[in-house]
Formats: C-alpha cells, sequence, structure tokens
C-alpha cells in the first residue's frame, strides 16, 4: 500500500557563545553550613566552592581573579585560607591558637592584611601571600576589624571602636598615620572603597537601622545609598565602579542585593530560602558559554511505502 502525505522535518541547531562578565563570590548555609559561593551578577549559575562540613565566611579575590582568601573554622578555630577561583587547592595560610579572620588582599597581589585577636583584642595584621612575615599593624587596645586596602595599596582602611563606638578609620599601609573619618554616635564598620580611590562605602546604623552609606575617601560627603526600612551592609563596589552589591534584609533573613552607585536602581539577584551574605565581585571578567538551542519546521510532499 502506498500513502501519500505531508511529511514534517524539525531541525534541531545548537549554538553555543562564549561571553565575558563578572562574578560575585558569597557565603551562605542555602546547604546546611555557611560556604563560599560564586554566581553570576543576575544570580545564576551558582557554583560551591568549598565543601564540607565546617563554616567558610569572607571570600576576598586577589587582583588578578585567580585566587581567592577567605576564613573557616575547619581546623577548630577561625583561619585564614587560600583557594584557586574553582575552589581547587584549598592551602592554609595562619597556624594560631586566636581567631584570624577577615582577609584582604592588597591591589599588588603581595600582601592579604586581616584581623586577629591573638594580642587579646582584635587588631589589624598584614601577612604575605604564602602566610609569612606576619606584622601587626595598629596596636591598641581597642578591637579593629574590616581591613580594606586602597586601590593604590599606600592605605588600609578599618573599622575601630577605640573612642567607645564603631568608626571607620584610615592609616598607611605600615599602620602610620592613623585618622578617623567618620564621626557619628551610631556604629559606622565594613568600609569599601570605589575603584578610583575617592570615595568609601560603608555600613551604618545611624539612622535606626543599618544602611550603606558612600563618603569621600578623606570624610565627609556622607550619602545614603539605600534608604530602606530594613537593614543593609557588607557594600562591595563593582570594578568599574558604577554597582554596588550589599546584604539586604527581606523575609527575616539575609539576601544579596545589587544598586547603582548613585542609589538607583536597588535589586535583589538571591533567593530568601537561605542566607546570603558577604558579596565580593570579581576583580576581571571572565568566560562563561551560553548554550542556545534553535528548532525550524519545514514540510514537503512525499510518498511513503508501506507493505502489508
Amino acid at each position: 500500500m502506498i500513502l501519500t502525505g505531508l511529511i514534517f522535518i524539525v531541525l534541531v541547531i545548537s549554538f553555543s557563545q562564549e561571553i565575558l562578565e563578572y562574578k560575585i563570590a558569597f557565603c551562605s548555609n542555602s546547604d546546611g553550613n555557611w560556604k563560599i559561593y560564586l554566581m553570576d551578577i543576575t544570580g545564576g549559575n551558582v557554583f560551591n566552592l568549598t565543601g564540607g562540613k565546617w563554616s567558610d565566611y569572607y571570600p576576598y579575590w586577589s587582583p588578578d581573579g585567580k585566587k581567592i582568601t577567605f576564613f573557616s573554622t575547619r581546623d577548630g578555630d577561625n583561619e585564614i585560607y587560600v583557594m584557586d577561583a574553582d575552589g581547587g587547592n584549598q592551602l592554609r595560610l595562619t597556624h594560631h591558637p586566636a581567631s584570624d579572620k577577615a582577609p584582604c588582599w592588597s591591589p599588588d597581589g603581595k600582601k592579604i592584611a586581616f584581623s586577629s585577636n591573638r594580642d587579646g583584642n582584635y587588631e589589624i595584621y598584614v601577612m604575605d601571600i604564602q602566610g609569612g612575615d606576619q606584622r601587626n599593624l595598629t596596636k591598641t587596645k581597642a578591637d579593629e576589624e574590616t581591613p580594606a586596602w586602597s586601590p593604590d595599596g599606600r592605605q588600609i582602611a578599618f573599622a575601630s571602636i577605640r573612642d567607645d563606638n564603631w568608626e571607620i578609620y584610615v592609616m598607611d599601609d605600615q599602620g602610620n598615620g592613623q585618622t578617623r573619618l567618620t564621626q557619628n554616635q551610631s556604629m559606622d564598620s565594613y568600609p569599601a572603597w570605589s575603584p578610583d580611590g575617592k570615595r568609601i562605602a560603608f555600613t551604618t546604623a545611624r539612622e535606626g537601622d543599618m544602611e550603606i552609606f558612600v563618603m569621600s575617601s578623606k570624610g565627609g560627603e556622607e550619602i545614603n545609598l539605600t534608604r530602606n526600612d530594613v537593614d543593609d551592609a557588607v557594600p562591595d563596589w563593582s570594578p568599574d565602579g558604577k554597582k554596588i552589591a550589599f546584604q539586604h534584609e527581606k523575609d527575616g533573613k539575609w539576601v544579596i542585593a545589587i544598586i547603582n552607585s548613585d542609589g538607583r536602581n536597588q535589586k535583589i539577584i538571591t533567593g530568601s530560602n537561605a542566607w546570603f551574605v558577604q558579596p565580593k565581585w570579581s576583580p576581571v571578567m571572565s568566560k562563561t558559554t551560553n548554550v542556545y538551542w534553535k528548532s525550524s519546521k519545514s514540510n514537503a510532499w512525499g510518498k511513503i511505502k508501506s507493505e502489508k
């Protein structure tokens, strides 16, 4: 029997496109323990970098984007570690029974600043990237935390409670010239330099809840960027200086949001099923391969032969 009919031909074509884009490292407890993750700037392609049953916090990229430093509880106390940007080759840098945390890479890639209470209170220390030559820079009796190098590597901003409340200070890279930048009775902390070195974003509680402010890197000219009715904290600038990532309170948890550096267009990029904190932009763009699928259907008259 010969049947004549319409034949449909479906052609499926796949093609890929490589694009360059920034990544954001962050910390989350979405897998139960606090871990370091990676995602793109829209919140997609989330990848767990550290794994394990311990807790890992506070990722910070090397200037070339090839390494990430962080602190971890995996050896019983807070210690500083470094790993490849894909999570490989995780190495311990500090070996002290005290707490070492909040690592921050110098712009030339040769040093890491961090906070440690090894002398009885938290102070700002610096070491080389192999963990050697560890030195106390601040040498005070007050707690001092969250160091941040200036883009030219000449200064370090940090938070200190030496004047009975948390304020933002700055010093040179040897610990000299320690100068107070903020003058407010509420908490100011988590300084982050703009890529051009002209401004510092920081967290403050001066308006009743925590907000992201920006000021001149010399102090003054303080502007509230977020103006939300919930808490916003831990800012980090995009490499082009156009956006700031930060942690934002939603449904009783922290999520990660992005806002323009002028305070416009705030957008949440993570879900609220877990806690998402401490975002850090990658300093360089990396390749991402997107795969696309396209199908087309054509038809033609033809013959189908069937034998009974």
